[in-house]
């Protein structure tokens, strides 16, 4: 599966053939290996989004063991998780942006299991902070958008440049984002 969608991500959906799939899995190239798991190039497509869908359920689940009790402690681990998740749905991602007219259920499926689902989560641990600290979240949801489309953003820059924005490594990304998200949280300044 991982095989086939970096071969769509790179490709695309119609310029990857079945024979591209096998070879590129170390299987005899049209020897009909890929049909003893799948009927279809759309079949291993759906069941790579699924596998992508649940990795991202059971890492969250990870995340949901917070409350460390330290609000920076649990952001830092939030967007280092955040990182590792882009990451992992990188051709998920691709596919879903190069394909989407094609597969628009596929799209949608992907919008509210990936993206809302990661959205819905970030709104969550926003409003726990902001009853904990007795700081009300003035938009929990737009504070939202705006934590994970920075992670987003930083890890989209690097895969379509080649290198971080201006040289800031992941560490110093995630510091930073840290000292953002806390201020952002708790209403001070440090």
């Amino acid at each position: 599966m991982a095989v086939a969608m970096r071969l769509f991500a790179e490709k695309g959906f119609s310029g990857t053939t079945v024979g591209n799939i096998e070879g590129a899995a170390g299987l005899t190239p049209r020897g009909g290996g890929f049909y003893r798991h799948f009927r279809s190039k759309e079949d291993i497509l759906n069941a790579s989004v699924d596998a992508g869908i649940a990795f991202e359920n059971h890492s969250r689940e990870a995340v949901n063991l917070l409350p460390f009790g330290d609000l920076r402690s649990e952001l830092t681990l939030v967007c280092r998780w955040l990182l590792q998740l882009i990451d992992q749905q990188r051709d998920v991602f691709r596919v879903v942006e190069r394909e989407a007219e094609r597969f628009p259920k596929l799209r949608e499926k992907c919008r509210v299991q990936l993206f809302e689902a990661a959205h819905r989560a970030a709104v969550a641990f926003t409003q726990r902070w902001a009853e904990k600290t007795g700081h009300p979240s003035r938009d929990p949801e737009a504070s939202a958008v705006i934590m994970i489309g920075a992670a987003m953003s930083y890890r989209r820059a690097q895969w379509t440049f080649g290198d971080a924005p201006l040289g800031v490594s992941d560490e110093r990304f995630v510091e930073t984002w840290v000292h953002y998200c806390h201020d952002l949280m708790t209403g001070t300044s440090t």
